[in-house]
Order: C-alpha cells, then structure tokens, then sequence
C-alpha cells in the first residue's frame, strides 16, 4: 500500500515539521480542505515557533503527547481537565481553547466533535469531517472505546499493540487490588496525572473512606483535579501511613514492612505489581478498529516499536494501516 496515495485520495496531506537543527517535531501534522480553505492540525505535537499558525489538537497531558508547547499556543485545543493539568504540571498558562469532553467545537468551519477515551482525566478523541465527507477520528491513548464513532480515518495508539508478546494482553486485577486494601498499611506506585487519580477513584467506589498519604506532586494534581470525590487525602506521613501512593521508583521510600505494589500493565519493575493499566491491551485495539471500521488506520504512538507490529497485524487481516515512518520519510 502506498500510504501517501491513500491519504492523499481522502483529502489529506500529512507532514512533520523540523526544527531549527533539523530534527523532526513529534509526531505530525494533517492539512485538509474545509470550506473551500486549508486546515491544518497538529496531532499530538508541539510548536515549531511563536508563530506557528496550526490547529495542535492535545489529546491529553501526558508528557509524550507534547502538550507543554503546544498549550501555549491560542489555536491549542483541550479539554478543561487536560488545560488544568498541563497548567498544573508545567506552571504556565494554557492560552487555547478550553471545552468539556462532549462538547462540539468550531474551528474556521470544521466541526470538531469531543469524545471521551478514559485514559486520564479529561483525555479526549477528536472527530471531524473535511470537505471530502472523510470521517476523521484521533485516539490519542484509550482506555474504553465505548463512546467513539465509526469513522473512515482512524489515528490511534498501539502502546501494547504486539499481537506476539504475552505481556500486551492483560485485563485489571480489580480483586488483588481490593484484596491489597485488606492490609494494615499498603502502599502503591503510580504515576502522579493519570494513574494517582485512578487509584484514588477505585479505592473510594471499593468503599475504602481512610485517608490516603500522596507524594507531592501526586497530592497537588488529585486535589485539583477529583476535588471532593477523592476523599480525605494528604501528604506523605500525615495519616499513620495507612494507604500511600507514590511514584514507582519511590516505593522502597515507604516505611519497612509496609506491603508495596506497583500499579501496571508493565512487566518491567522489581516489586510486585497489579495490574491496573491506563490503556486497553492488544485484544481492545484490535476489537476497536473493527468495531470503528475505518477504511485507513494511522498508528502514530509510539513511533517505532509495536505502532509497527499493530499496523502489520491490521495489513495482515483485512485492515489498510500504515505508521509515520511508513507516510513519512525524512
């Protein structure tokens, strides 16, 4: 399959722009017609200078999806969750256009429509139509894919997209989790956006009211973010040490003899883990793009790695996919 032809026939032209140095930005950019007039959104990518004059569509706030430039931008588009924690993680402010996830925005007559995937707070999908009648839909990461429409050109994730590796097909292990807050004192590991607030969310809906200690950053982005729905929560060493969460390479900072548990789909820490994952694995990817049933699949995250394996597994069973470096090539 010639990628770029195919892209080309339903109206589109990707690019990735360089910087000064002659690097490439992160992932890429899609310029299409809408009213007769060029459009052009960036894809989970950051600026090129003050005056770049693109659409950056931040999928969420997650450092590998490029919001921190991006956000500076008055043409940034965010949900008003993901707006908050990239203001909160980077301390500057987001200078684009704010929306609840659900919301339909217009952008010089595109039609944007917002939908949510459950990774983390306010993570979002985007969808529009060009002047082609093409069907355009980005992931960024998923969790769920139970609110997304049927489109014709899909732009997705494939974090744990090997069909190969017993490691990408998981589901989470709400029981050891429940059976973890048995424990007189237990500690968890997780990511301060994203995971930290999950973990709060499932120990208060287990029914679980004691005070939960958090690192720094981890209290900072759950007050701000879960508000009262998170419970009484605090700093490290405010409640007895009950439950804590922290960073996973925090974890052996906890007291001795505390239980300790990683929180992921990951393989790779020393310490038990259980998995409670941001994402679904290879079996819900793969189940979404034939649920979504697009005619082109552009699997831009990661950039190298299983975004390959995935698109070579949809090419291999009925699907056209293609990866950046396959519409790409510098």
């Amino acid at each position: 399959m010639d990628a770029t032809r195919r892209l080309d026939e339903m109206g589109y032209i990707a690019s990735r722009r360089k910087t000064p140095g002659g690097r490439c930005k992160p992932h890429f950019s899609l310029t299409f017609k809408s009213c007769g007039k060029d459009v052009t959104f960036g894809i989970d990518t950051t600026r090129l200078s003050r005056s770049d004059d693109q659409y950056f569509l931040i999928t969420h706030a997650h450092t590998d999806h490029y919001g921190k430039s991006a956000m500076l931008s008055k043409k940034a588009l965010a949900s008003d969750k993901t707006a908050l924690a990239l203001e909160l993680r980077h301390d500057q402010r987001f200078e684009g256009v704010r929306f609840s996830v659900g919301d339909t925005i217009d952008l010089d007559g595109v039609k944007v429509k917002t939908y949510h995937t459950y990774h983390s707070i306010g993570s979002t999908a985007f969808y529009w139509e060009n002047d082609l009648g093409v069907r355009t839909l980005v992931t960024g990461d998923i969790k769920d894919y139970k609110d997304l429409p049927r489109c014709d050109l899909l732009i997705m994730e494939a974090t744990y997209g090997d069909p190969y590796d017993e490691g990408c097909v998981f589901e989470d292990d709400y029981d050891s989790f429940g059976a973890a807050l048995g424990e007189a004192r237990v500690g968890f590991g997780a990511y301060s956006f994203g995971k930290a607030q999950r973990a709060v969310s499932l120990i208060r809906k287990m029914g679980d009211e004691r005070p939960i200690e958090m690192d720094r950053s981890a209290l900072m982005l759950t007050r701000h973010l879960l508000g009262d729905e998170a419970g009484t929560i605090g700093r490290l060493g405010e409640y007895g040490g009950s439950i804590c969460i922290t960073s996973p390479w925090s974890l052996d900072r906890l007291p001795y003899g505390m239980k300790k548990y990683v929180l992921t789909g990951q393989h790779y820490y020393g310490l038990p883990r259980i998995c409670i994952s941001d994402h679904i694995d290879f079996n819900g990817l793969r189940d979404m793009v034939y649920r979504l049933d697009p005619q082109l699949v552009i699997v831009y995250h990661p950039e190298s790695g299983n975004s390959g394996r995935f698109s070579s597994f949809l090419n291999e069973n009925g699907k056209e996919a293609c990866t950046l470096a396959d519409l790409l090539s510098f």
